[in-house]
């Protein structure tokens, strides 16, 4: 027992001198891999970290994605890809997508946001306040799309979600 113990300590500390010298990357990825095994036996599902970006895949096909890119899925094509601020988060399920963006200027929110009333207009609702602007709208595929834009914060979250009419 003595033994093993030894030669935990001795890995430990060649590990503590050679990572620093081994660069960014591999530290980078030693922490990554540690990380992952860390959140799966935590959450008991599979969790990828790619860089800045962590997705949680659940045992029913479901993923969240926790990082700084816009989702790919079916659900996500039905709207044009935002792409001015900062993707902060993205949750992705069988039935709804939920991004949040963040340094968004009202001057590309505003055009995005007509565009999407146009093509969500059915049974849509519409409310502004002090430069927050929430608006909601179906498509004709049974699409709904939610948007909340607070100028002030330059906050931006949109969420796509399909529904049983």
């Amino acid at each position: 027992m003595k033994r093993i113990l030894a030669y935990l300590l001795v890995c430990s500390c060649l590990l503590v001198l050679v990572l620093p010298l081994a660069g960014c990357n591999l530290k980078q990825k030693a922490a990554d891999k540690i990380g992952e095994k860390l959140m799966e036996k935590a959450l008991g599902d599979k969790v990828d970290i790619d860089g800045d970006t962590m997705t949680v895949k659940g045992d029913d096909g479901e993923k969240v994605t926790i990082g700084g890119k816009w989702p790919d899925s079916k659900l996500a094509k039905k709207i044009p890809e935002f792409k001015k601020g900062n993707v902060v988060s993205s949750m992705e399920t069988n039935e709804g997508v939920t991004i949040s963006l963040e340094n968004v200027k009202a001057k590309d929110a505003k055009p995005y946001i007509e565009k999407i009333k146009k093509e969500y207009s059915k049974d849509s609702s519409e409310y502004e306040t002090d430069g927050t602007l929430i608006y909601s709208g179906f498509g004709d595929d049974n699409i709904e799309v939610s948007i909340c834009y607070a100028e002030k914060d330059e906050t931006f979250f949109i969420t796509i979600a399909k529904t049983v009419q």
